[in-house]
């Protein structure tokens, strides 16, 4: 499984506060479509940070803003700290274990 995904930030003055937007659409090798609902969806992209960073590394909350199903593209919200952290994860994910 692939990813893109583009980033703009936004958030309060403090560096600590600050939050990211990330679009991201997942694509996978499957011969069927890949039907995901939110949860789902949420789902693997929590088992891919964990996946990368551990529990403890995966612990900075991820909200789901808007989610597509038929086109699996979400908008994502992040603290600006986890935000390379969170696309490194998506960038490795190879499968959605369970998760479809």
């Amino acid at each position: 499984a692939g990813c893109g995904s583009t980033a703009s930030t936004t958030g309060p003055e403090t560096p600590m506060d600050a939050t990211t937007y990330l679009r991201v659409q997942l694509s996978f090798d499957a011969a069927a479509p890949m039907h995901l609902d939110a949860a789902r969806f949420l789902l693997a992209v929590t088992r891919a940070r964990v996946a990368l960073t551990g529990d403890v590394g995966a612990a900075d909350p991820v909200a789901l803003v808007h989610y597509d199903h038929e086109r699996l593209e979400a908008t994502l919200r992040v603290p600006e700290r986890s935000a390379a952290q969170l696309r490194s994860a998506l960038t490795v994910l190879r499968e959605v274990e369970q998760a479809a």
